[in-house]
């Protein structure tokens, strides 16, 4: 994220406020945290010193700085010191903070009593301290840790090379904006289908951006054919290339909650009928029983999406339409949101990849099928019962 540079000295305490997120955590300010700094600042009670200290201490800062390289770190270091000079902080302040914006930890001991050192002999420099931090061992570290963006797309790159192999595939919603075989191929999937069909919006509407290669032809490759077709997941009812074909597998990788409420259960129902006998369908979407946790209720994570399920009622509605779900996955566990309803960055590190509970997941995973002949079995038995009871 790229930061205007501010003359933080002509914006009122709010606008500082708004101003420092970005600084801070690599986002705009969230209701929640609004709300909070109103407050503290309806209350007389704010400082560009409180809101550095308080914020560079939370979790979301130790992820966001974990993943910021070296050059970006020491231009918000100097950011941060130009800040804490309008407010004549004290050598000790400067010092903690110079820990945090530059190692990303507390200041330990030997640290801070080595600037205490300095500070009583009329020697400490905050721009020594930096070169000094700057050219130990410890800053210059490779990165290793995932941001937890990362850490999903890893664990639903592990789902998806789990899922079943099919010789004919339709992926609604699957193009890459690099990869020509598209994302189910770029995310893993280890087998190679006869025919891939990817339906997606048109090049210049698509999710992450028009794609850098061309999708107007169909792609050869040893393995098989891969095709693009353009449109809303809703078009494809209409689309009469795909009218009379079955498939051994469709896929809608995060893509259902892009779909408006009431224009799915015919978007699942032609699903089913396109489904070649033994075919699965098979989606990944985010679990609204943990994101309203970080979103708060009435906001999704994505501002296009129409509705994020929780498992058990998107379920209920694979049944109504007539699939039989045979599997589901939780798609990165979040512990501490399922134990205590306390959304924080650390789930994304502290939970498993996979696991089998749907309503544990970031995410959750359903594959499922239609068997047309179990359903005419069930209505036997049914009408056979029901004869015998007359």
């Amino acid at each position: 994220m790229k930061l205007p540079r501010l003359n933080y000295k002509n914006l009122s305490p709010m606008q500082t406020v708004e101003a420092l997120y970005p600084l801070l955590l690599n986002r705009t300010i969230d209701p929640a945290g609004r709300a909070t700094w109103t407050d503290v600042v309806e209350k007389g009670e704010y400082s560009r010193y409180k809101q550095l200290q308080l914020i560079s201490k939370s979790e979301e800062f130790l992820v966001t700085f974990d993943n910021i390289h070296r050059p970006e770190r020491l231009r918000r270091a100097l950011a941060m010191l130009r800040l804490l000079k309008m407010e004549n902080a004290t050598p000790k302040q400067q010092s903690e903070l110079i820990y945090r914006f530059i190692l990303n930890r507390e200041i330990d001991d030997l640290g801070a009593q080595s600037c205490k050192n300095q500070i009583a002999k009329g020697l400490f420099s905050p721009w020594v301290l930096i070169a000094r931090l700057m050219m130990s061992a410890e800053f210059k570290k490779p990165y290793f840790r995932r941001t937890p963006l990362q850490q999903l797309h890893r664990a639903r790159m592990l789902w998806v090379q789990q899922l079943p192999p099919a010789k004919t595939i339709l992926d609604i919603g699957g193009s890459s904006p690099n990869v020509p075989e598209g994302a189910l191929i770029e995310m893993g999937y280890p087998h190679r289908p006869e025919k891939l069909i990817i339906f997606d919006k048109p090049p210049h509407e698509q999710y992450w951006g028009t794609p850098n290669y061309s999708q107007a032809n169909t792609l050869v490759r040893p393995w098989g054919q891969v095709q693009y077709m353009h449109g809303y997941a809703e078009d494809i009812l209409k689309n009469d290339e795909l009218r009379n074909q079955k498939f051994d597998m469709i896929y809608m990788g995060q893509v259902v909650e892009h779909i408006y409420e009431d224009k799915l259960p015919s978007v699942l129902n032609w699903i089913k009928n396109h489904l070649a006998d033994g075919g699965k369908f098979v989606l990944d979407t985010p679990n609204r029983l943990i994101t309203r946790f970080e979103t708060g209720e009435g906001r999704y994570i994505d501002p296009d999406h129409k509705r994020e399920y929780a498992p058990k009622e998107f379920a209920a509605l694979l049944t109504s339409v007539g699939f039989t779900i045979n599997q589901q996955w939780g798609i990165l566990e979040m512990p501490n949101v399922v134990s205590s309803g306390t959304y924080g960055i650390k789930d994304f590190y502290s939970g498993e990849p996979l696991v089998t509970s749907s309503d544990h997941g970031y995410c959750f995973a359903m594959a499922c099928e239609y068997d047309i002949a179990s359903i005419f079995n069930n209505i036997s038995s049914t009408i056979s019962l029901f004869s015998s009871v007359l």
